[in-house]
């Protein structure tokens, strides 16, 4: 039997009763139930936004209380800042492998990845009202017209779709 593939509940016959729950085969865990998974994802998001906090970085919403970020207003707006960009980033999740600039990419660790930036540098992320602030760690992406590679936990906190363009500027100190 191939792992993670549940059989069918053999179904009695009309008018018996079956005293296992529904779904269940004997000898075959059943998968859990939906609430169980709800929890589940929730003690994960939980975990992701500790690790950004544990980490130093900044996740949060421009205009809903102090942010270190500060309001972000679309570039070429009326009093926008001169230092946002826009550019193409997209997402890698190359887990357990070694960065360019030391270490090794962990699940759920914020940063960024960059072809000239320096390792270490404070980079302010913006996507569709969401800013994150999260330091350099690795070298690339290796695609033409992409500026920034985004790790998974940080294109979560963005709730990045995976290609798209953001805005971005060097974090203020």
């Amino acid at each position: 039997m191939t792992l993670g593939v549940y059989p069918r509940a053999a179904r009695p016959s009309p008018g018996v009763s079956d005293p296992r729950p529904r779904g269940q085969t004997r000898g075959v865990m059943a998968p859990p139930p939906i609430a169980r998974r709800r929890a589940l994802a929730g003690l994960l998001a939980a975990t992701v936004a500790g690790t950004a906090l544990v980490a130093g970085a900044f996740v949060g919403r421009p205009g809903g209380g102090p942010s270190p970020a500060g309001p972000v207003p679309p570039p070429g707006a009326p009093g926008s800042p001169k230092d946002w960009q826009r550019a193409v980033a997209s997402t890698f999740s190359d887990y357990g492998g070694p960065l360019a600039c030391g270490g090794v990419l962990a699940r759920g660790q914020l940063g960024i990845a960059s072809r000239t930036v320096p390792c270490g540098t404070l980079v302010t992320l913006a996507y569709r009202g969401r800013v994150v602030r999260v330091p350099v760690i690795d070298r690339g992406p290796y695609v033409d017209g992409r500026t920034w590679d985004l790790t998974g936990a940080t294109a979560s906190a963005l709730r990045f779709p995976g290609l798209a363009e953001l805005d971005w500027r060097i974090a203020s100190t």
